[in-house]
């Protein structure tokens, strides 16, 4: 916790946390076009757990210019990262607008971009040489994202995508959720990417519940795993506004699970019943 800001319960230990900007530990906010009178009390109450936010989709299409600036200079202002949604990237690729969308976004006041291939199919090559040209050319921070929303992708080719995109300049990588969550948590692929890319250039990106047959708890379940498989420091995605205590207690293991070996109820000496 940041000890420049006053807490109630001081007296009631947790684990600290770095405070922002942060290295590691970092959770992403998505944001379905928050209003921005909610936008903005959102991050007063909050904003201090927030370090990047993506506006998701092609949403920055239909917002009006004057409405979208405000948005991404309100989350400058409190120390966080905005940028587009990779969809709509990945459209603007198939159309042939990329450069356009690249200027555009420079335009829009965003300093940076997501660059996936959900939906589109695009040869490594070609995604690689996208990304170099937000990088080099308009000097933007590009986040690649690794995945497909039906969950295609054996273990050797997700691995190979990372490293191309860490190897284009993409400062992270998102993982999408589908590749690695839906149903069955695919250990074995993280085991092995973990084991070659270090976890503060990955970032984990939960269910989200727009998408079929992913519920509430599911998404739950996926956040306990997860600080339980990689710690407090673990990078994660896709977290919703009324989302962001709930992930940043968990974070430190003072939620409802005991999970966490380092977290708060572990080191006040209840112990774990859970696998």
């Amino acid at each position: 916790m940041n000890q420049a800001i006053d807490y109630c319960f001081r007296r009631i230990p947790v684990p600290e946390r770095p405070q922002k900007p942060r290295a590691r530990g970092l959770t992403m906010m998505i944001d379905w076009g928050l209003p921005l009178g909610l936008q903005k009390d959102c991050l007063e109450a909050q904003g201090l757990y927030v370090d990047e936010a993506k506006i998701a989709a092609s949403i920055p299409r239909v917002m009006p210019k004057t409405y979208l600036k405000k948005k991404i200079d309100t989350y400058k202002a409190d120390g966080i990262f905005a940028f587009p949604g990779g969809l709509f990237t990945e459209l603007a690729i198939a159309q042939g607008n990329y450069e356009l969308f690249l200027k555009d976004a420079k335009e829009a006041g965003f300093s940076g971009i997501e660059v996936s291939d959900n939906l589109l199919k695009i040869d490594p090559r070609k995604k690689k040489a996208a990304i170099s040209k937000a990088v080099k050319e308009f000097g933007l921070t590009v986040m690649g994202e690794v995945g497909r929303k039906e969950g295609s992708m054996t273990k050797e080719e997700l691995i190979a995508d990372v490293e191309n995109c860490l190897d284009a300049g993409a400062s992270m990588v998102l993982l999408e959720a589908h590749e690695l969550f839906h149903g069955d948590i695919r250990q074995e692929v993280l085991d092995e990417l973990t084991k070659k890319i270090p976890l503060e250039r990955i970032m984990f990106e939960l269910p989200v519940v727009v998408l079929p047959d992913v519920t509430k708890a599911y998404k739950v379940k996926v956040l306990f795993w997860m600080i339980k498989q990689f710690g407090t420091d673990v990078n994660l995605a896709n977290v919703e506004w009324d989302e962001i205590y709930f992930t940043e207690i968990t974070r430190i293991g003072a939620c409802g699970t005991t999970s966490h070996s380092q977290g708060a109820y572990r080191l006040a000496g209840i112990e774990s019943s859970e696998e």
